[in-house]
């Protein structure tokens, strides 16, 4: 019995762990560090103790990449599809996209610096690409606007716009989505919901 129990504490110990490392990790990627040694003296431990856990750098950016995404909201795209108004599905797309873009800022500008030499980071961005893509589809109303447009509008509501807009510009995370709907709903022939109303 007293065998059991001391596997149990080794193996809650070694949870606690690894849970620091990434937990570590990811507050240092949020700002760009990625050596594993800073991981170390963030998280703690020392440097064999990150290589046990985590053998190799993809090893870790997993990790980190999987404790980020099961905190994101992600909009769920029927949701958005199924708002009958133009202009308040135009507001509710931009705001819950950029509320993603604001909980990722640091952490997706990480993994546009490292995807060309990280796969992890690749295939992350990758998505979240796509993810921006569809939820920015929504805008079209299955409608099949010319490739440019398209494009642009995309352009727009990316994370690397978003962060220019944050960090470069100054921007709040209100203002920018709030300047963004605008933009695209002059570009898109969205009247506000107030100006139809009269109001």
């Amino acid at each position: 019995m007293a065998r059991k129990y001391e596997s149990r504490r080794r193996q809650a110990s070694a949870a606690r762990t690894r849970q620091a490392i990434v937990e570590a990790a990811v507050r240092l990627h949020a700002r760009g560090i990625t050596t594993v040694s800073a991981v170390a003296d963030e998280a703690g431990v020392s440097l064999p103790t990150v290589n046990k856990y985590f053998p190799t750098r993809e090893d870790l950016f997993g990790a980190c990449t999987r404790h980020v995404a099961e905190r994101l909201k992600v909009p769920r795209l029927d949701e958005l599809a199924a708002i009958p108004d133009p202009a308040e599905r135009l507001a509710a797309v931009v705001r819950q996209l950029f509320a993603v873009f604001e909980q990722s800022l640091g952490h997706a500008w990480t993994g546009y610096v490292l995807e060309d030499e990280s796969p992890t980071m690749a295939q992350v961005m990758a998505e979240t690409d796509g993810l921006a893509r569809a939820i920015a589809d929504v805008l079209f109303e299955g409608e099949a606007p010319p490739e440019a447009l398209r494009g642009f509008v995309h352009g727009l509501l990316h994370p690397l716009t978003y962060r220019a807009l944050r960090v470069k510009q100054g921007l709040s995370h209100d203002e920018a989505a709030e300047y963004m709907v605008l933009t695209l709903g002059r570009l898109l022939d969205i009247a506000p919901s107030y100006a139809k109303k009269g109001g």
